[in-house]
């Protein structure tokens, strides 16, 4: 038997949501290195005068490797260092996207069932790694083409196009508008979107020209990098929601409301302040409010105490024991 640590053991290593930058800078590092590999290996396949170099330098003795060299980079295939690329990030994108899910399932003041858009989401990033290896748009395109009878776009492609819009548009929005930061996660998505959206304009318009093939190729490896930053930033999002650094979104109306409600609240509970008219007499004070003297207000000459005990006294009388007890005092 093999002699392990304790610290050896499955559940004691660390968790994945753990290797996710859950600061700025991290996220900022982790785009510019995607981006730049991304940017790399499409340069490497796209300019031909590199591989030509290349072949210059080992003087024509590795001319055939230098053309198998030239099919693994081709910009035009999916099946190149690009290609492979993409497909990584996506399966990464894919299991961040489930660990978000499990980040927030675990929400108590969510209604039930809205993490699941994480694992709806997880799926459409799998069959995109699938539409990259296999023509899983072709598939679905030529399904519809027949079931429905009407052709839309070349090969059904149109059909492939209008579903996979349908569904990542709506998961995506279903995922990201209930995170309270979500702008970055919006513009990194969007732009993915766009990318990938660029990429099948130029399938539709052909592959049969080198341009619109390279063109749809390298959109597409580059909406892969752009969806993994996106999912990213999203589980950046989330983990500061669990940790309690994210601050909470506000609600205008409901706080403008909530003041008004409070103000009027407390004008109710409020005493109304004394107000002196211009002719220089005091307005009616309440019967049980005590003046600087502390006069209570139930002044009378000791001969009505009995009237006074008996009866409730009405406000023009407290009136007129008041202003009696005031020329009282000032005599």
């Amino acid at each position: 038997m093999a002699e392990y640590a304790a610290e050896a053991l499955p559940e004691r290593q660390p968790a994945i949501a753990t290797f996710l930058p859950a600061g700025i800078g991290g996220l900022a590092a982790a785009a510019t290195v995607i981006m730049v590999v991304l940017v790399g290996a499409l340069v490497l396949g796209g300019y031909e005068p590199i591989l030509a170099s290349v072949g210059r330098v080992v003087d024509g003795r590795f001319a055939q490797t230098i053309r198998a060299l030239g099919v693994c980079v081709d910009p035009r295939s999916a099946m190149s260092l690009a290609g492979w690329l993409s497909q990584l990030l996506l399966a990464t994108a894919a299991a961040v996207a489930l660990v978000v899910r499990g980040m927030r399932r675990h929400r108590r003041d969510d209604y039930s069932g809205r993490y699941r858009a994480w694992g709806w989401l997880a799926g459409l990033l799998v069959g995109a790694t699938c539409a990259a290896q296999f023509p899983l748009g072709r598939l679905v395109g030529l399904f519809f083409t027949e079931a429905t009878g009407v052709g839309f776009g070349p090969q059904g492609f149109g059909w492939w196009v209008a579903v996979a819009t349908l569904l990542l548009g709506a998961v995506s929005a279903w995922a990201v508008l209930p995170l309270h930061e979500r702008l970055a996660t919006s513009v990194w998505l969007s732009a993915a979107l766009v990318s990938w959206a660029a990429s099948a304009a130029c399938t539709w318009l052909g592959t049969d020209r080198d341009a619109f093939a390279i063109a749809a190729q390298a959109s597409w490896v580059l909406g892969s990098g752009l969806m993994t930053i996106a999912v990213l930033a999203a589980a950046r999002s989330v983990i500061r929601e669990v940790r309690g650094e994210s601050a909470p979104r506000q609600q205008p109306c409901k706080s403008v409301e909530s003041a008004a409600q409070t103000a009027r609240v407390a004008a109710k509970q409020s005493p109304e302040p004394d107000r002196w008219p211009d002719s220089g007499s005091r307005e009616a004070e309440p019967a049980d409010a005590a003046d600087e003297s502390g006069y209570t207000g139930d002044f009378t000459d000791g001969s009505d105490e009995e009237e006074r005990t008996s009866r409730h006294l009405s406000k023009a009388e407290r009136k007129r024991i008041k202003k009696l007890a005031r020329m009282n005092r000032v005599a």
